[in-house]
């Protein structure tokens, strides 16, 4: 991306600036140091529609670029997670980019719970930033069924007096029919608090009309109200309650450049937030303590707006505003008496930028220091005196880049003394259009679309985007935000930002005014200048660049192990080995890993000699962000839900009847019999390590919650019925007659025995195998594998060599129930095997084996291919009921801007909404939505 050069002219009062290019200073360095070892990245995810149902398929494109929003070299693999409204990670996706792009897939499972859930997507890299460059988005799950409410539902709180909630909740089901003369439960609730429980019964017209006493307390919380039905108990609904004030809000005022100086002229910024979190409209004025008005509050957008005030020493001010035809009062902050002002005006003039600062008496001097910074990279950087007490700069906004610039004003001391965000457009985007082969389709039409993508000069502009095409009578699109409004503005701003898409729709003077409003009141990440300005920087979190795995090794003082090879092998179906040799430092590295199936990989290190060096493996895992704390709540979809939201349940519901197999005409090749996931696994033990498996027991992961704190010794005490611990067991499964070992006569293998060491039991047979993630414990013994399957007697090591029971000791010892997921029991001929699946999936290595590191890297994803039916070939006897008709994540328009796509319509006539956005991966952005009609086909005379 172009990198900026600032040049710029002086007004008003000719100043001279001495160009720091030219003479460096201590608090450049600093800067200079700091953006070049912490550079930011900042990452967009495109969805495929803004709702869901269990069942249904979330289809998603990632974008990750440099700071500057140019094409990402830096990292090349980023992390998708998906939570539900209970704060747990669902699941987690490691995603490949190239070039910064990716994308794939989470399939929502039937199992998921209806509610509220948060896509977050991030790099390793991007971790060192906290979550501030994290990308979130909250969306609903819905579980649309026979036994789903819909609610029609008015809440009113009320204050006078007693506080009470007046409730008034009609409830139908999926196909409008009344739920009338209903006995019903109801039960308020704070979070996982009960308040209070009703019985209630719905009116003939499916009614509940009440009002809940609410007492005195203080209203804080997250509330809402729980209707059961009484004779069917499965069958509830939830209904999100505000219990906050109509006329309350919370009015923030924010003056220009951080705060006011009495005697200085100066910028106050303000913002109105209703109970809901959004902006509310007031009108007010300012006045002093004697009441005279000094400023009006007149609010714009979003409850937004700003005044002119001079302050005067020893002067209150306050703001008294109406809302909902009450007055309230509110006090300003305080003012400063002694300080600085930095006032930025960028939309007088169309080309110019000026910027007033002005000092108050004592802090006359000279030596300040003005920065400009855009995405981590400084663009201006001037000496400032104001000895004279005020200084005014004009500078052509040609020389800034697209987007928010961040200007900061540092005392002679290098302390930063106030900050101010503005918005430079130079109109950098991408213009698309997209033309239909038809104005009007039929269903099931084979539709074909034709993009085309220009600069703002007119240019062919070749760029990476998605598409997804929706039904508008199952899919209400949301277009409050998309790939321009996220990269030029909300991945630079904290919190909420209201339908950031409209600050983008026009470049009216209104428009412009509301922008600046914004960037003066909405808190901005980026510098913590106290540790920008102190601290060296030291990246915790490394970018991943290609896929390799990166240690070093150590010895028992922690010293650097230089000159040792080590060995790399994978763990899965595909074989793969490969070595390298630790540097000076014990640094090591194993570089172009190929993506294969393996979940795991073995580190294994030798002297000179061949022989298992003593030396640590350390291995730099993956070390996931922390957990979300907050998630906002949507509102269900079944409460007051509208028309294309409910016809998308309803369609969904609808898919979960079987078809009627008469009805479908057979075609194509039948699918193969699909097999039950733990029958596979059973298959995978008895192909690698014992033939002889069969399924005995499976200890639950709902049991193991129950007693989290049991080691698992414990729990397969407890949960396995004649679990021990003896010295009298068959060796193996086969052989009468006597055998001989190295030499040594033992007795035949399918006989028990008395042995001179004990073992772990189930009744009279040994636990031969205990597989943790799995991975047989045996590779933690000094020969790393079993011969089980290898040997005509099926005898395990683990009944000839004590070392295997005090490894499993170990394990059983440091294991609790909290860690495990679940445990799968086997029996064999003579021999129980125990398969642990673990929460860490880190193996069996709980216990430290010098020598020896398992890998167990966070797999790479690869994405299903979105289906899209050719109605040529498929069958028409089945209905389609596609919500997303299309989607594609890696359309690319040629060195011409051109780009072609094709879909078919699905089944009922309706309007699709087709949206279009990418990037050229050069600071362009581009976005696009537009509509198609499918009509009926015209019907046979």
């Amino acid at each position: 991306m172009k990198k900026f050069c600032l040049v710029f002219s002086v007004v008003v009062m000719l100043i001279q600036i001495s160009a720091t290019a030219q003479k460096p200073n201590t608090l450049v360095e600093k800067i200079a140091t700091y953006n070049s070892l912490l550079p930011t990245e900042k990452i967009y995810i495109s969805t495929d529609k803004p709702y869901y149902n269990v069942g249904d398929t979330l289809w998603f494109k990632s974008i990750l670029l440099n700071g500057n929003l140019g094409v990402n070299s830096k990292t090349d693999k980023i992390y998708v997670e998906l939570f539900n409204d209970s704060l747990m990670m669902v699941e987690r996706r490691s995603i490949m980019l190239n070039n910064g792009l990716g994308y794939g897939d989470f399939a929502l499972s039937a199992k998921l719970k209806e509610g509220s859930y948060l896509l977050r997507a991030y790099s390793n890299w991007q971790q060192n930033f906290g979550s501030d460059y994290f990308f979130q988005k909250s969306f609903y799950i819905g579980n649309a069924g026979e036994k789903t409410w819909l609610l029609d539902a008015h809440q009113k709180l009320n204050t006078a007096g007693k506080k009470t909630l007046d409730l008034k909740v009609r409830i139908t089901n999926l196909k409008n029919e009344v739920a009338g003369l209903k006995d019903v439960e109801i039960v308020l609730m704070n979070d996982k608090k009960k308040l209070m429980k009703a019985d209630l019964q719905t009116s003939l017209q499916g009614l509940i009309e009440t009002q809940i006493p609410l007492g005195e307390n203080n209203i804080n919380g997250n509330y809402s109200l729980i209707i059961t039905d009484k004779k069917d108990r499965s069958r509830q609904s939830v209904l999100p309650i505000s219990l906050q004030e109509v006329d309350e809000v919370d009015l923030q005022f924010m003056p220009e450049g951080g705060y006011m100086v009495n005697g200085i002229f100066g910028k106050v910024a303000f913002k109105a937030i209703g109970a809901d979190g959004l902006g509310k409209n007031i009108s007010g004025r300012i006045v002093d303590s004697k009441n005279e008005t000094r400023a009006e509050l007149n609010v714009g957008h979003k409850g937004m707006g700003n005044f002119f005030l001079l302050p005067v020493k020893g002067e209150t001010y306050t703001a008294i505003y109406n809302l909902n035809g009450t007055e309230h009062k509110q006090t300003l902050p305080a003012t400063k008496d002694e300080g600085t002002t930095l006032r930025i005006d960028h939309l007088s003039k169309r080309d110019s930028l000026y910027i007033y600062l002005k000092a108050s008496e004592s802090k006359r001097l000279n030596g300040y220091e003005l920065f400009a910074q855009s995405s981590g990279e400084t663009i201006l950087n001037v000496k400032i005196n104001l000895t004279q007490g005020f200084r005014t700069l004009k500078l052509p906004k040609l020389d800034f880049p697209d987007g928010i610039i961040h200007f900061t004003l540092f005392s002679p001391d290098g302390s930063p003394v106030n900050e101010r965000h503005v918005f430079i457009n130079r109109k950098q985007w991408m213009y698309l259009k997209v033309e239909a082969n038809n104005t009007n389709f039929k269903t099931r039409d084979s539709i074909s679309l034709n993009l085309k993508a220009l600069t703002e000069a007119g240019l062919p502009a070749s760029g990476s985007f998605s598409i997804s095409v929706t039904d508008d009578s199952q899919v209400k699109v949301d277009n409050e935000s998309n790939i321009a409004s996220y990269f030029l503005l909300q991945s630079d701003l904290k919190g909420n930002v209201e339908n950031p898409s409209w600050y983008f729709k026009d470049e009216d003077a209104s428009t412009l005014l509301a922008l600046d409003n914004l960037l003066l009141t909405q808190a901005w990440v980026g510098y913590n200048w106290n540790t920008t300005l102190t601290d060296k920087p030291s990246p915790k979190f490394k970018a991943e660049k290609g896929n390799e795995i990166n240690g070093r090794l150590t010895n028992l003082l922690k010293n650097p192990v230089p000159n040792i090879n080590l060995t790399l092998m994978s763990l899965g179906k595909t074989i793969f080995l490969t070595d390298t040799i630790s540097n000076s430092d014990g640094y090591f590295k194993f570089k172009d890993i190929p993506f294969i199936d393996s979940a795991a990989y073995t580190i294994k290190i030798k002297n000179q000699k061949g022989k298992t060096s003593l030396a640590t493996i350390n291995v730099d895992e993956f070390t996931p962000a922390s957990k979300i704390t907050f998630l906002s709540q949507i509102k269900p979809w079944y409460i007051n839900t509208d028309t294309s939201m409910l016809n998308y349940y309803k369609n969904k519901e609808i898919q979960k009847k079987p078809i009627d197999a008469s009805k479908i005409k057979l075609e194509g090749e039948r699918l193969k019999e699909v097999v039950i996931k733990g029958q596979v696994r059973q298959k995978e033990i008895m192909q690698t390590h014992a033939w002889d498996v069969t399924f005995l027991k499976k200890i639950t992961e709902e049991e193991l919650k129950k007693i989290p704190k049991k080691t698992l010794l414990t729990l397969l005490y407890e949960k396995i019925e004649g679990f021990t611990i003896g010295n009298f067991y068959a060796d193996g499964c086969f052989g009468t007659e006597p055998r001989e070992v190295n030499g040594v006569e033992f007795p035949p293998a399918m006989r028990p025995r008395k042995h001179e060491f004990s073992n772990f039991m189930v009744g009279a047979k040994l636990i031969s195998h205990v597989f943790i993630d799995k991975v047989n414990t045996h590779i933690l013994t000094q020969w790393g594998h079993d011969y089980y399957n290898e040997n005509p007697f099926n005898v395990s090591r683990t009944a000839m060599e004590p070392e295997v029971f005090f490894i499993n000791q170990s394990i059983f010892n440091i294991l609790t129930a909290q860690d495990i997921v679940d445990i799968n029991v086997y029996r064999g001929c003579n021999s129980v095997f125990l398969d642990i699946k673990t929460r860490s999936g880190k193996g069996p290595w709980v216990i430290t084996t010098p020598g020896v590191y398992v890998h167990r890297p966070q797999p790479i994803y690869f994405p299903k291919e979105f289906y899209s039916p050719k109605y040529m070939l498929a069958n028409k006897n089945q209905p389609d009921y596609r919500s997303t008709i299309f989607w594609d994540a890696n359309i690319v328009t040629d060195e011409n801007g051109k780009a072609k796509i094709s879909f078919y319509a699905a089944d009922k006539p309706s309007t699709y909404t087709v949206k279009i956005e990418g990037t050229d991966l050069n600071g362009r952005f581009g976005f696009k939505s537009t509509t198609i009609s499918i009509l009926n086909p015209p019907q046979p005379e």
